[in-house]
């Protein structure tokens, strides 16, 4: 498969799991830094449900492209990483609670994240999609939403753009994740879909289904980036500079071009 635009993009939290985020920095166990790391074993989180980013394989294993990442990025750091799971609406408040050190898991970055949590470069950059159903001929642009079921994953950023705009004029449904999410849309439990582009791309790249995406105009865009707690400059910088080995010497497009597709741009 090969996908010639810049795209895609990774959740915001909802308000209630962001609001306790930033509580928590309050009072949360003094963050770990890159020394404290290096004594112990670098956790990671990302959601587990988010194909092809981060997903358990039929053997029960955690892979994608956000693993694959994560564990790059810890041989360049020389650190031990131990990638685990956790509920999507809630990653950002178990980061900043103590939980974890750092979430390789896709996010945008956003001013109310960066609020709870610091944020390394860019390692891609991400944008919403809008699909249906592949016989559906009445939906052309966002006013055609009306009174339609509209699909989101709660927490992401699609989510939070599809509640900001739909003040009561099509109907908001939530899922955990975007299989279950495109079940819905192919079942025809909803009308339209709210997504990443290229976890779309990649699951029709594996599967026959009937959907197909509407251009609909300019929709929103954010570079996604690794999250970190505050106070933990030296993690940060160690993460930054093992993002620019791995683009450099080529461990970051291999990683690309084996759980995206060949000639695929992110940046």
């Amino acid at each position: 498969m090969t996908i010639h635009k810049k795209l895609f993009h990774r959740p915001l939290v909802g308000a209630v799991a962001l609001l306790s985020a930033i509580s928590l920095t309050s009072f949360s166990a003094q963050a770990r830094d890159l020394p404290e790391i290096q004594n112990d074993v670098f956790q990671v989180a990302n959601s587990g449900a988010y194909p092809p980013f981060s997903y358990v394989d039929t053997s029960g294993n955690l892979v994608g492209f956000d693993v694959d990442i994560a564990n790059a990025l810890a041989d360049k750091m020389e650190v031990e990483a131990n990638i685990q799971t956790s509920p999507w609406n809630g990653i950002v408040a178990a980061l900043a609670g103590g939980r974890f050190d750092a979430c390789i898991c896709s996010m945008s970055v956003t001013e109310e994240r960066e609020r709870a949590v610091d944020f390394t470069d860019s390692y891609y950059r991400s944008g919403l999609s809008v699909w249906v159903q592949e016989s559906t001929t009445d939906v052309a642009s966002i006013d055609d939403f009306a009174g339609k079921r509209v699909g989101s994953t709660l927490g992401e950023t699609g989510n939070q753009w599809a509640t900001e705009n739909g003040e009561g004029k099509w109907r908001n449904q939530t899922f955990q994740g975007l299989p279950d999410m495109l079940n819905a849309l192919t079942t025809g439990r909803i009308d339209v879909m709210i997504a990443d582009d290229v976890p779309v791309y990649v699951a029709l790249n594996e599967q026959d289904l009937a959907i197909k995406q509407i251009d609909v105009g300019e929709l929103p865009s954010w570079p996604a980036a690794i999250a970190v707690q505050k106070n933990t400059p030296e993690l940060k910088e160690a993460l930054n500079t093992a993002l620019a080995e791995i683009k450099e010497d080529g461990t970051y497009q291999e990683i690309v071009a084996k759980w995206i597709g060949e000639g695929v741009e992110l940046d």
